[in-house]
């Protein structure tokens, strides 16, 4: 797969335990430095199974910081420093599929998915991925965009970010058939450390 490095795309994405505290975010003011997007979410952990929000885990607030893939390197570094907490949970991402699409800047949910997979399978993870998976995601009624990231700081490394017109577009059955192809059972057996968010928009 081709990615022009001059139009892809990064992301910096911060995770609040408790959810509130997207609230507090306000981007720093820099004279002459990265304008870039910024979406709030708040959401949580949702069971897979039962697609109804995990009793396990707490409410959590995301921030969504987008800007050129070079640019993530000269991004404020007090960029939290408006918050009473720092983030929980932090990502620094390379948008790999398709490399340079923006985030929709009227979607009302996204979901975030994430991975480490077993190494002796990667290359038919990557392929079922980019193959089956995604474009099974496109064709999802209300999915806006479906996009994949590799992460080059924060765990797990293999994050999927689909942006929906609400957080009710993940109760849809595509969404479920989707996830129930042969290919798909197989893969799931070669995952690590997964984490399944479903996140509604607030406004900052």
């Amino acid at each position: 797969m081709h990615i022009d490095m001059e139009t892809r795309l990064g992301m910096r994405i911060g995770t609040f335990v408790p959810a509130e505290g997207v609230h507090d975010f306000r981007y720093p003011d820099r004279t002459g430095g990265v304008s870039p997007t910024v979406q709030a979410y708040v959401g949580g952990v949702t069971d897979r199974e039962t697609r109804a929000p995990s009793t396990d885990h707490p409410k959590r607030g995301v921030i969504l910081i987008e800007a050129p893939y070079p640019d993530m390197t000269v991004l404020p570094p007090n960029l939290w420093s408006s918050c009473k907490t720092p983030p929980a949970h932090e990502w620094v991402l390379e948008q790999i599929r398709p490399g340079d699409r923006p985030s929709p800047p009227d979607a009302g949910g996204i979901c975030i998915s994430s991975m480490e997979v077993d190494p002796a399978i990667e290359g038919e993870f990557n392929e079922w991925y980019n193959e089956e998976h995604m474009p099974l995601m496109d064709a999802v009624p209300g999915m806006l965009s479906a996009r994949r990231f590799h992460a080059v700081g924060g765990l797990p490394r293999h994050v999927a970010i689909y942006h929906l017109e609400s957080p009710e577009v993940y109760k849809q059955r595509r969404w479920y058939e989707a996830n129930q192809t042969p290919w798909i059972r197989r893969i799931h057996r070669f995952r690590l450390r997964t984490l399944h968010m479903i996140l509604e928009r607030v406004e900052i």
